[in-house]
């Protein structure tokens, strides 16, 4: 019997490794998906980068037109449910303004714990 347990030990652990891998609710790619719609289409606000750590602490860096089109962006997030702790953590420059800002993720809102 050791035989057998220690081979299903060893399949357990590889299961713990790889499940990340084969998550099927795409939880990183729901988040982009939920952030990106609150990025004005005529791109006057785009990303450059976007980072998604633990599946919940997000840092998006990026450039708006201008400080209206930036604020208009973080008005759009801060009304989201799911974004929780929205923080701006660098804002540069006039015409284009350079932004990075963070958020923890609250799958379903925050108002739902």
């Amino acid at each position: 019997m050791a035989p057998t347990v220690a081979e299903l030990e060893d399949l357990q652990q590889q299961i713990r490794r790889f499940r990340p891998w084969f998550d099927e609710s795409f939880r990183s790619l729901s988040i982009l998906r939920k952030v990106t719609e609150a990025f004005p289409e005529d791109g006057v606000v785009s990303a450059k980068t976007f980072e998604i750590r633990e599946m919940n602490s997000v840092t998006c860096s990026g450039i708006a037109r201008d400080d209206a089109a930036f604020l208009r962006l973080h008005d759009q997030l801060r009304a989201m449910k799911e974004i929780a702790d929205l923080k701006v953590d660098q804002v540069k420059g006039k015409t284009p303004l350079q932004f990075t800002f963070n958020f923890r993720w609250e799958p379903g809102g925050i108002n739902e714990h």
